[in-house]
């Protein structure tokens, strides 16, 4: 076991390295072996993969996450040390949460400034625009990109509360709202800001639609350069039973 003669040797003291050699689908067996109680996380690499076979069955990475319940860190980057410029993509949505507690398990102080990216939507813009001067239009996406901005920072003020982080080992945030795709709202962000990690949640799409359509957390794990963490939405006690 090379790899875990490597491993021993790299990381911390106190860190037991236990090699598991499993038969079967990767995807599968990761995923199977991820569903014991004392796993947190995944940590895997991301290979180029073969482009038409990852349209209809996505790479290992992506079937890992469809298939378990955990969050999954997805490294791309060679390790130079803990990520300095982490970016965070946000849905204003309960999930929210669980994925900037994870950001903070994850980075742990003294932590850098984290750029937040969330892609605001403007709702019935479709049938409102045409009867609107451009000024009009304007002022329009402005009020829902302010709404944006208020509820974004009242939703990072409440997790470091909830996650009981004192003020001086909270994050600066850099905020990035762009109203758009979030798909192509968080590749552009990510890319200018050379993010060495990006965050995001995903509701956990699976079958047939997902392999034609596909998700914001698969197409944009496809497309930027850097680390990816993938957080899945928590299930309930029902769900699980």
């Amino acid at each position: 076991m090379v790899e875990a003669t490597s491993l021993a040797t790299n990381l911390p003291k106190g860190v037991n390295i236990e090699p598991i050699v499993k038969v079967g689908t990767p995807a599968v067996e990761i995923a199977k072996r991820a569903g014991t109680p004392k796993v947190e996380l995944i940590v895997m690499g991301r290979g180029g993969g073969r482009a038409l076979r990852d349209v209809f069955l996505g790479s290992t990475a992506e079937r890992v996450i469809r298939h378990g319940q955990l969050p999954v860190l997805v490294v791309r980057l060679p390790p130079r040390g803990p990520y300095r410029r982490p970016a965070l993509a946000l849905d204003l949505d309960q999930a929210a949460h669980g994925i900037l507690e994870l950001l903070l398990r994850v980075i742990p102080p003294p932590r850098p400034s984290v750029e937040v990216i969330h892609a605001y939507d403007i709702p019935y813009h479709g049938r409102i625009y045409p009867s609107l001067s451009e000024d009009d239009a304007e002022e329009y996406r402005e009020h829902y990109r302010k709404k944006a901005l208020r509820e974004i920072g009242k939703l990072l003020a409440t997790s470091l509360a909830q996650a009981k982080v004192a003020p001086i080992d909270a994050p600066s945030w850099r905020t990035h709202l762009r109203y758009g795709s979030p798909r192509t709202v968080i590749e552009k962000a990510v890319k200018k800001g050379d993010a060495d990690l990006l965050v995001l949640g995903t509701h956990g799409h699976c079958g047939v639609a997902h392999a034609f359509l596909g998700t914001v957390a698969g197409d944009v794990l496809r497309q930027v350069a850097c680390d990816v963490l993938v957080v899945p939405p928590r299930r309930d006690a029902s769900e699980t039973a």
